[in-house]
């Protein structure tokens, strides 16, 4: 007798063929004989297993990008300590189990969103503003097209919530953070590229750098005070402002918002399709990125212990001392002796 899942079948093969294969076969040997005569179609392994099913748009990422959208909105509206696992997988219309399929801890989990998040919009910056489309633009529309930057990155539904994140992780684990750097040291980047050739005034390395940090420091106070996606009205207001500020560091003659620079945003949360070839979110390749972030920790304060402390940095260093002398000590193992028997 046949089980269900075995049950047999004849399949149709050529004339010369049909003797040689006249027995009786069951579903995977034919599936095996199709695929030995069409190299082109990879021959069946077996059950598949359930990580390795095709779960939304994105093939079989399309759960990670799932969690990833639903996170990413949440952290958008709630405050950071409210937003849970279930929750991100109610939204995501999934379980827990499925999340930590996919993510070793919640730790992991943010660490990739602030990965993914800030790597892909410093792609989609780099292509945008390209040095060699924008070589023969007027300085005042680069500065409109960055300041429509620093509000996209950080009063928007996709980016509000990220970059809150991505600073608290920064606050205790720096290296958790760094791909929110690397993004903000693209913007300064081509702004020093693309602005210093077209003004003219004493230092314009430096003055343009300072303008972008500023730029973009203004711009995330601004959303860390707000809290929720900023209204288009409220974000084309902040553009006009920021722009002017920008025009008079650097001694350029104000122009008009013809563009309408900073209203034209998508609040959709898109991510990569293929997580796995761009950026190797595996469950595997987080355990790994997980310890390396947990590894990092704050900058010394005396890092010139050669130097010594100087005497007006003695009031700042006696405040950690007073955090050392309640610290818990530490208990030295004692070395154990084995005897041979």
């Amino acid at each position: 007798m046949v089980l269900a899942a075995e049950k047999a079948c004849f399949h149709e093969f050529s004339s010369g063929d049909r003797a040689k294969k006249s027995k009786m076969m069951t579903r995977r040997e034919v599936r095996i004989e199709e695929a030995k005569l069409n190299p082109g179609v990879p021959a069946w392994r077996g059950r598949r297993r359930r990580e390795q099913r095709v779960t939304g748009r994105g093939g079989r990422h399309g759960r990670t990008m799932t969690f990833f959208n639903s996170a990413a909105r949440r952290l958008a509206w709630e405050d950071y300590q409210k937003v849970s696992v279930a929750m991100i997988c109610r939204d995501a219309r999934s379980t827990p189990y499925t999340f930590y399929k996919r993510f070793p801890s919640r730790p992991a989990f943010e660490y990739a969103l602030v990965l993914v998040t800030f790597r892909e919009r410093t792609k989609a910056f780099n292509q945008a503003m390209d040095a060699k489309a924008w070589k023969d633009a007027s300085p005042q529309a680069i500065v409109y097209r960055l300041v429509d930057e620093a509000i996209a990155s950080t009063m928007n539904v996709p980016t509000l919530g990220v970059t809150q994140l991505a600073i608290r992780i920064a606050m205790s684990k720096p290296k958790g953070a760094e791909p929110y750097f690397e993004y903000r040291a693209a913007i300064i980047e081509r702004a020093t590229e693309l602005l210093i050739p077209k003004i003219k005034i004493q230092n314009p390395k430096e003055t343009v750098r300072n303008c972008i940090q500023m730029l973009l420091a203004i711009a995330t106070d601004e959303a860390w005070r707000y809290g929720i996606p900023f209204k288009t009205e409220r974000k084309q207001e902040l553009a006009e402002t920021y722009s002017k500020l920008i025009f008079r560091c650097l001694e350029l003659p104000p122009q008009r918002n013809t563009k309408n620079e900073g209203a034209n945003h998508s609040e959709r949360t898109d991510f990569p399709e293929h997580f796995q070839i761009n950026y190797g979110i595996t469950k595997q390749s987080l355990v790994k990125y997980e310890k390396d972030v947990n590894s990092s920790r704050k900058p010394d304060f005396d890092s010139d212990k050669g130097r010594g402390v100087d005497i007006r940095d003695a009031a700042i260093w006696l405040t950690k001392a007073e955090n050392l002398k309640t610290e818990k000590p530490q208990k030295r193992k004692p070395n154990r002796v084995y005897k041979v028997m």
